[in-house]
């Protein structure tokens, strides 16, 4: 029997979709509609009168099914169709109500006291509207609509200042070894270039003897200096180079690992990069 009743009320319940504009079903279900004017029987054809009583019987088993929002839809089409079964005014607010939405049963009750001021329950129908009103004012405000939520602002890293002056400096180190490199003197005549020993000429006094000695000196040591410099600024250069390279960079990450940390370290008879870390 059951089988055979849903059969029956899809039937009636496609026949009614059908009948329905979609933006008017819509309307009706968001309860933003308004009921449609209030008439008598005699302004109401016999086709529309079957027609609303059987998209009552298609609402009327989604009711019985708990599919409130169908069955609004259907009942107020219903109604549309056929104006003067203000009864169904009931049968909606009771649908709104068991749905939730009491402000729209407490408007399908007050129509219908309006419309039905002689109805036998109209003392049942008062008190229904009273105790809606005092419901909905027993309701808790909805909370305030939520702002947009804005996402603190991540800290980025960009590259910094510091490795670039040591590459600035190990550059202008190594122009300074090439510069002393070239401006080394020769070795002076009588002076060994690799021992720095002169012998002194015939007729040389003292003066010009010490003058030459000196000279011999920077003639073997000055390339020496040089090169040093060079070297020494080569590896500013490079570890300025890797500095910049590993340096961390973009969004900030607040984490308990270990970061390794590249610094430089200039120390006597030593240039270069150390590798440390920090928590």
């Amino acid at each position: 029997m059951r089988a055979h009743q849903l059969v029956i009320a899809s039937s009636l319940f496609a026949l009614a979709v059908v009948a329905l504009p979609a933006r008017e079903a819509h309307a009706q279900s968001s309860g933003a509609a308004p009921y449609p004017a209030a008439c008598n029987a005699a302004t109401v054809t016999q086709s529309e009168s079957e027609r609303a009583h059987t998209i009552y019987q298609a609402g009327k088993v989604q009711y019985d099914d708990k599919n409130y929002d169908a069955a609004i839809v259907q009942f107020r089409d219903a109604y549309k169709r056929d104006c003067s079964k203000h009864d169904l005014l009931i049968i909606i607010s009771r649908a709104y109500e068991l749905k939730g939405d009491k402000v729209e049963a407490l408007r399908a009750l007050e129509t219908f006291v309006e419309r039905v001021p002689g109805s036998p329950d109209i003392m049942t129908h008062r008190n229904g509207i009273d105790s809606l009103k005092k419901q909905i004012a027993a309701q808790p405000p909805p909370p305030p609509a939520a702002g947009p939520v804005t996402a603190p602002p991540t800290e980025v890293r960009e590259h910094t200042i510091p490795p670039w002056i040591v590459v600035g400096a190990g550059g202008i180190a190594m122009i300074v070894g090439i510069v002393v490199i070239a401006t080394a003197p020769t070795a002076p005549e009588g002076c060994s270039a690799s021992s720095e020993i002169c012998t002194r000429l015939a007729g040389e006094d003292a003066k010009a003897f010490a003058k030459r000695q000196d000279t011999a000196g920077k003639a073997k040591n000055q390339p020496v200096y040089g090169g040093i410099t060079i070297g020494g600024g080569a590896v500013l250069v490079v570890g300025g180079l890797l500095w910049h390279f590993l340096e961390p960079t973009g969004p900030v990450e607040k984490t308990g690992s270990l970061k390794p940390k590249l610094s430089p370290q200039v120390a006597p008879g030593f240039a270069g990069m150390s590798l440390g870390g920090s928590f």
